[in-house]
């Protein structure tokens, strides 16, 4: 993992393996730490890695004034379109899908949630209701959740419900330990990169709720199509769950068999929140 700064503004990008083009999120704000974007970066290369896709995780930030973000956001992929290895991203803090000149931000919504809820059918194939924590991406997920007759339970505080599946994606680490002991759901599905904490997997496996792994739950959008989103994250999913160590261990050592493939040493640390 490195961290290669822009010389024209105050901005960096995190990138997690040399050689490679990469694919992140990139966020803009007063203050972007470089610790969140490391892991982020490092999510992502799982991500790219469950795919057999030999790219790195990035993840950007810039530290901006909002009243000089557009003008910082254009100077940045000014700058890193001279960059030798190419990378692209995803709108995230402070961005728009504008910003990044992503050509279809609607499909990559559609095709997250359609990810996240074969992944939740797949853990638990009879879930009957669902509570979702993600207001970027409940409205579309509700859509799909209704199709399949799975009634969402509506809730100011998702976490003190019971239902068979949680989605959860509203911020980085918004499950810890603490959280973790109280839940009454079967199945936590992620909707975003790292909202598990590390002590919090723990905890799930400890308790029998089976915590998915946000690398393989959020891929859809890199898999670019419905029918082979459905497809593959629903095998990786029935790859993993039984794992001795639960899915989330089964997924990460999954994707290093993939990039022992072609790293002569496997990253440092695996993609858990802190």
């Amino acid at each position: 993992m490195k961290i290669q700064k822009l010389e024209s503004i105050n901005a960096f990008v995190a990138v997690d393996l040399d050689g490679v083009p990469g694919r992140g999120v990139l966020r803009a704000s007063k203050k972007i730490l470089q610790g969140g974007a490391k892991d982020l970066a490092r999510s992502m290369t799982y991500g790219l890695a469950s795919l057999n896709l030999k790219e790195t995780g990035v993840s950007a930030g810039i530290s901006t004034p909002p009243e000089e973000k557009n003008e910082a956001i254009k100077t940045f992929f000014e700058e890193i379109r001279e960059w030798e290895n190419e990378f692209s991203f995803t709108a995230g803090l402070g961005v728009t899908s504008e910003d990044t000149a992503e050509n279809n931000p609607e499909e990559r919504l559609q095709l997250l949630a359609i990810g996240t809820l074969i992944s939740a059918l797949t853990a638990k194939p009879d879930a009957s209701t669902a509570v979702i924590d993600d207001k970027i991406l409940s409205s579309v997920l509700e859509k799909e959740l209704t199709k399949k007759g799975i009634e969402i339970i509506p809730s100011e505080n998702p976490f003190d419900e019971t239902a068979d599946i949680l989605f959860c994606g509203s911020k980085m680490g918004v499950i810890d330990h603490e959280i973790a002991e109280k839940l009454s759901f079967s199945v936590i599905v992620p909707t975003a990169a790292l909202p598990i904490t590390t002590r919090a997997v723990a905890v799930c496996k400890r308790r029998n709720i089976l915590a998915l792994p946000d690398f393989v739950t959020t891929a859809g959008p890199l898999i670019k199509d419905k029918n082979l989103t459905e497809e593959t994250l629903s095998s990786i999913v029935n790859e993993v769950i039984d794992h001795a160590d639960g899915p989330l261990m089964g997924a990460c050592e999954r994707a290093e068999v993939y990039l022992s493939t072609w790293q002569s040493e496997l990253p440092f640390g695996r993609p858990m929140a802190s």
